[in-house]
């Protein structure tokens, strides 16, 4: 049996790896539960799993879970701290599917005491991929990412002389307003953001993909996980989602992965590596595919992209990139509620980079101190105090 823990199981992330374990519960040995605020689906898959803990993020929440889960012999605890510390039980495969900097420290404890480390939290390497890469690699964890576009590169990728790739290409989906040239940006609403036409995603990533910041947060995973020059990561979008990555390589040769757009299959992958299993999912019927069709992305549409060209501007400055995902995250929560317009949140994130005093970073300390720093001021431009 293969010991299991999913960080983040009520999420769409953690949902799809409850349906690959259920497809043979017997193979795995489910240790950890967690969840922020839903309690009662936590509870419930919980008691499917049979897991050992459940944790819930949320404190105001912990008295619920335990009377959902009482008469049971699962452990119920609540906090931060308890995150943190319980990343660190051993196990053979930790999936981490946080969203946010939430799941940074979680995510850096379970390095070295799980065999496999599957991450679809892209914030952790995003803000701190050189470090967590480098005790992986001194602590002998594998780490695989489990976004589709990395997860598609990483399977051609690690099978390659580096040397002989050209660049690589990330597909998106363009969101809802990829080709609405004409919409007028500032009066979009949230439930308009939210309807995403290809993937079932939580509220925070939808978002970000109608603004397009996912590809910009994807291209500088990246290039921390494949060890590219910015220069060397491209951008196609791909309505249909059925390409998830291109290599292109130097011969004039390029290998694409192609399959429905289903999470089930990078973490099915994950879960079985080195090998394959069936995930349940059917594979593509190229007969009936007229064509799959690319666009560039229109930067008019998608002023998030541009914010690339701040980074190749300024030597790849890791405390830039910890501040755009900082402000991000706060902008995106303040337009789930309501409280800015669609277009603010970019004009807000480069706003606060203008303003943070940039360091070097050499731990997650140095990290969580820049992460702080960029909520704190993010929070006081949208509320008019800078």
């Amino acid at each position: 049996m293969k010991k299991i823990s999913i960080f983040g199981v009520t999420g769409s992330i953690g949902s799809s790896t409850v349906k690959i374990i259920l497809l043979d519960k017997a193979k795995y040995n489910v240790q950890v539960l967690t969840a922020n605020k839903n309690y009662k689906k936590l509870a419930k898959l919980s008691k499917l799993l049979r897991s050992k803990y459940a944790i819930i993020g949320d404190e105001k929440y912990f008295l619920l879970l335990k009377k959902e889960l009482k008469n049971t012999n699962i452990r119920c605890l609540t906090g931060r701290s308890n995150l943190e510390k319980f990343a660190k039980i051993k196990t053979d495969i930790l999936i981490s599917a946080i969203v946010g900097m939430a799941g940074l420290r979680p995510t850096y404890n379970a390095i070295g005491n799980t065999k496999l480390l599957a991450i679809a939290n892209k914030e952790s390497i995003v803000v701190a991929g050189n470090i967590l890469l480098n005790k992986a690699r001194r602590l002998k964890t594998i780490v695989l990412p489990l976004d589709s576009e990395h997860h598609a590169i990483f399977q051609v990728y690690k099978k390659e002389n580096k040397n002989n790739i050209k660049e690589i290409i990330l597909t998106a989906s363009g969101g809802p307003f990829w080709n609405k040239e004409k919409i007028n940006f500032d009066k979009i609403t949230v439930k308009n953001a939210l309807k995403h036409p290809t993937w079932r995603m939580g509220k925070k990533i939808t978002i970000d993909s109608a603004t397009m910041m996912n590809k910009l947060l994807e291209i500088i995973e990246a290039s921390i996980l494949f060890n590219l020059d910015l220069g060397k990561i491209k951008i196609l979008i791909h309505p249909s989602s059925l390409i998830h990555g291109i290599v292109n390589f130097i011969d004039g040769t390029s290998h694409l992965i192609a399959s429905e757009p289903d999470m089930k299959i990078p973490i099915s992958h994950a879960l079985h590596w080195p090998e394959r299993l069936n995930s349940n999912v059917k594979n593509l019927d190229f007969k009936n595919i007229k064509n799959f069709k690319f666009y560039c992305p229109n930067k008019k549409i998608f002023p998030s992209l541009s914010l690339i060209n701040i980074l190749k501007k300024n030597d790849y400055n890791k405390s830039k990139i910890i501040t755009i995902n900082a402000a991000n995250e706060v902008a995106v929560d303040y337009f789930l509620r309501k409280k800015i317009s669609f277009n603010d949140i970019i004009k807000i994130i480069k706003k606060t980079i203008t303003l943070i005093k940039h360091i070097n970073i050499n731990s997650i300390n140095d990290v969580m101190n820049i992460d702080n720093k960029a909520r704190n001021i993010t929070d006081m431009i949208i509320n008019r105090k800078i």
